[in-house]
């Protein structure tokens, strides 16, 4: 368990580092221009590893990594009518480490906010209908979340 933890940890900064050039988005924001560093703390950052089954067809591969990365255009917020995920990235396992456990697939979302987060983990109906047809070929998923910049639980001030 000690080496999952591990090797979740190293994923975690080294997609964050790799993904830090794609926020061009937020310095544009009003957000940004008034408060550069409340935009940046308020990005929530879900990370969702896949570990496929046995015997799961190339095709089948292709297919579910596509709609896993189609769910930001598709995903729609209930309130606004827009999509709501600011962005998605995300690709096969390469590491020479050897850590992975099986896990061979990673992808990293951006929302605006926890709330946006929740609403697509919780009850869109768009991603709820991508884990149903995804889930017979997935043996393990492990998700991490994490708002940006945030170490400690806010009340301790850090």
């Amino acid at each position: 368990m000690g080496a999952a933890l591990c090797l979740l940890v190293l994923i975690i900064f080294l997609l964050a580092k790799a993904h830090q050039g794609s926020f061009a988005s937020i310095f544009a924001t009003s957000s940004f221009k008034e408060s550069p560093q409340a935009a940046l703390t308020q990005l929530t950052t879900h990370i969702v590893l896949f570990k496929f089954k046995d015997g799961v067809a190339s095709a089948d591969l292709k297919d579910i990594t596509l709609q896993m990365l189609s769910l930001q255009k598709s995903c729609i917020h209930p309130t606004t009518g827009a999509p709501y995920i600011t962005s998605i990235t995300g690709g096969k396992n390469n590491s020479p480490e050897n850590l992975q456990e099986g896990l061979s697939h990673a992808f990293i979302l951006q929302f605006s906010s926890n709330e946006d987060r929740d609403y697509y983990a919780n009850q869109d109906p768009v991603h709820d209908a991508f884990k149903k047809a995804a889930g017979p070929s997935i043996e393990k998923a492990v998700v991490v979340d994490f708002q940006n910049g945030v170490f400690m639980h806010k009340d301790i001030g850090i």
